[in-house]
C-alpha cells in the first residue's frame, strides 16, 4: 500500500517550485519592459538601439544599431539595421543584449507589436527572495458549481497603466459558499483555462492588493473541487514592468480568502510591492 502524501508538504513543495520559477530566466521578476513600438526610431528601456515598426503585413520590429551596441540577432552582431521576427520558430525571433538581457516580440492582435525585455539580473530579480503563502488548510478546498456563460456577458477589465476598462467576454461562472454565504466569480479565458481573477477582504492587507487568480481547465463544468490553497499571484506582484490587470467589479469578494499565495518577498523580508 502506498503512503499518502502529506498535503501540507505537497503545498510547501509547490510554493518552492513557484519561487524557483519566478526567479528563472523568463520568470516574472526578470521582466524589464514590454510596451508597444509604434513610432519610428523609438528608444526602449532596457534595450540599446532604435526600434521601429515594420511595414504593414510584416510581423516584427526593425532595430537600428552600431556594432558597439552589442546587439545580436540570429548569431550576427547588428551593425546597421536588422529585423526581429514575431514568429517564435524563426531563428531571428530573439535578440540578445550585452548586459545579459534578451528581447522577444509580443502581440495581442498581430497588428501592433511590443518588445519584451527580460533580464535575470534585473533590479527586481536581485531583490526577490521567495513567494510567501498562507498555510495550507483543508477548509479552503471548496465545492463549486461551474456553469458555462454563452449569453454575450462581458466584464470590464482595466489595467493600472490603462485605466480605461476593456470589455472581456465571460465564458463561465463559479458559485461556491463561504460560511454559508454564496459567492460568485466570473471567468475569462486564459489560453486553454478558465481564469478567475479576484480580490477579497485580504487584498491590500494580508495579500497582494491587485488580487490572485485561480485557473482550471476550460472543459470543467458542473460540481468541481476548487483548491484556493493554490491561488496564484499575478506577474505584476513581482515587477513594476508588468501592466497589472484590475479584477472586474463582479470578482471583488467581500469575504477573506485566507489561502494561496500572499506576497512576493524581498531579501529584507518585506513585500516587494
Amino acid at each position: 500500500m502506498s503512503e499518502s502524501i502529506d498535503p501540507r508538504a505537497k503545498h510547501r513543495e509547490y510554493i518552492q517550485q513557484r519561487t524557483d520559477f519566478v526567479r528563472g530566466k523568463r520568470g516574472p521578476v526578470s521582466f524589464v519592459w514590454g510596451n508597444h513600438v509604434e513610432k519610428p526610431g523609438q528608444r526602449v528601456p532596457g534595450a540599446p538601439g532604435l526600434w521601429s515598426p515594420l511595414p504593414d503585413g510584416e510581423a516584427g520590429l526593425l532595430v537600428e544599431a552600431s556594432a558597439s551596441d552589442g546587439i545580436v540577432i540570429d548569431g550576427h552582431t547588428v551593425d546597421g539595421s536588422a529585423k526581429l521576427m514575431a514568429d517564435p520558430q524563426h531563428p531571428a525571433s530573439t535578440v540578445y543584449f550585452p548586459n545579459g538581457a534578451e528581447g522577444v516580440i509580443f502581440s495581442y492582435d498581430k497588428k501592433r507589436f511590443a518588445l519584451q525585455v527580460w533580464n535575470p539580473k534585473s533590479v527586481w530579480a536581485q531583490q526577490f527572495s521567495h513567494v510567501d503563502a498562507f498555510d495550507w488548510s483543508a477548509d479552503w478546498i471548496v465545492k463549486a458549481r461551474i456553469e458555462a456563460v454563452a449569453n454575450g456577458k462581458t466584464v470590464a477589465v482595466a489595467h493600472h497603466r490603462n485605466p480605461i476598462p476593456v470589455d472581456r467576454p465571460v465564458i463561465a461562472k463559479m458559485m461556491f459558499d463561504i460560511n454559508g454565504a454564496e459567492q460568485t466569480l466570473y471567468a475569462t479565458r486564459y489560453q486553454d483555462k478558465l481564469n478567475f481573477h479576484f480580490t477579497d477582504a485580504t487584498s491590500g492587507h494580508t495579500s497582494y492588493g491587485s488580487g490572485r487568480t485561480v485557473r482550471i481547465p476550460a472543459d470543467q463544468a458542473g460540481t468541481v473541487s476548487i483548491d484556493f490553497n493554490y491561488a496564484s499571484l499575478l506577474p505584476c506582484s513581482f515587477s513594476r514592468a508588468w501592466n497589472c490587470p484590475i479584477p472586474p467589479l463582479e470578482n471583488r469578494l467581500r469575504v477573506p480568502i485566507q489561502a494561496g499565495e500572499r506576497f512576493a518577498i524581498d531579501c529584507e523580508g518585506v513585500p516587494m510591492l
